[in-house]
């Protein structure tokens, strides 16, 4: 991820010195936001229905781990009314640009208080044993947006910004947020369902982004590009192909925005059917033009893909 830091220098400079011309509000007094994951775009719009104007920070169809904002971007961010992050510690891109906006009141932290070592509790509180790999991806990956209990988080905060911004509209922030979380409370419980008995305990994915949700629910993830998506060597291509042969699974999950050769050669050299899984870091081009889509929706497709990669 080193390139991404490799222009922010000069653009911090210009951030800063647009920082003390005030933020501006988007058309028809709506208070204009950026997010940067889908989920955090998705639940803003949700809560502050037609008083918001929400876009993700993100261009359709981004691969997070390649992705360098540009001085349009860090500018656009820079003049809105709210921008919304994870957290410090999971979002160092995300914190860079946060640092440049001097006013609190224009930036979220939305899970600030859900931390790497309240995550890694639960896992302990289980009695569950877990290999290094496992217990680092707390520190390392970004995809905290997949763990519904780390949104329900996310959703309180965005709400009570929310209201602290726009107290005259407090009621349909109120009402809109309890909406929101009793729906993902039946996504938590859907996914408690399916990973209750799991015929199989290990998922085959195109990089590792499920962690946290492996971590929740119980289940293991093989990721076949690591947690960067990385390109792995001639060697590792072999040896993953051997994994997924021996492991006889009969599904791989293949995300909207993570384009490989390597997926290309297994789905080639295995006999492992390919699902579609959405990590919801960005939307694709199409997903954009679609009015019904939503974190919701997304997690729903989900469910039923992870249901079958574990139990069908």
């Amino acid at each position: 991820m080193k390139s991404i830091y490799k222009n922010l220098s000069l653009m911090i400079v210009i951030l800063v010195f647009i920082s003390g011309c005030g933020n501006q509000s988007s058309k028809n007094d709506k208070l204009k936001i950026y997010a940067t994951n889908y989920p955090y775009e998705s639940f803003a719009e949700q809560i502050g229905g037609e008083h918001v104007e929400v876009d993700s920070i993100y261009p359709s169809g981004t691969d997070l781990h390649n992705y360098e904002p540009t001085q349009k971007e860090m500018l656009n961010v820079a003049k809105s009314d709210l921008f919304i992050y994870s957290s410090n510690e999971l979002d160092p891109v995300s914190k860079k640009i946060s640092s440049t906006i001097k006013n609190d009141d224009h930036k979220l932290e939305a899970i600030s208080k859900l931390n790497e070592s309240d995550l890694l509790e639960h896992h302990h509180e289980h009695g569950e044993e877990h290999d290094h790999h496992e217990e680092e991806v707390n520190a390392q990956d970004p995809h905290i947006w997949l763990d519904p209990i780390a949104n329900k988080e996310a959703a309180k905060s965005i709400k009570d910004k929310l209201v602290k911004k726009d107290p005259a509209h407090k009621k349909d922030y109120e009402e809109n947020y309890k909406a929101l979380i009793k729906e993902i409370d039946g996504i938590d419980q859907k996914l408690k369902n399916i990973t209750d008995h799991p015929k199989r305990d290990t998922v085959f994915i195109s990089h590792d982004s499920l962690g946290y949700l492996a971590n929740r629910y119980h289940f293991k993830q093989t990721g076949v590009t690591g947690m960067n998506n990385e390109e792995p060597s001639q060697k590792e291509i072999l040896e993953i192909i051997k994994n997924i042969n021996q492991a006889k699974t009969p599904y791989i999950l293949y995300e909207q925005n993570v384009s490989s050769k390597i997926t290309d050669i297994i789905k080639k050299d295995t006999d492992s059917k390919p699902l579609k899984f959405h990590n919801l870091e960005v939307l694709t081009k199409d997903e954009e033009k679609e009015h019904n889509i939503s974190y919701q929706s997304l997690m729903e497709d989900n469910i039923k893909t992870l249901d079958k990669a574990l139990n069908k």
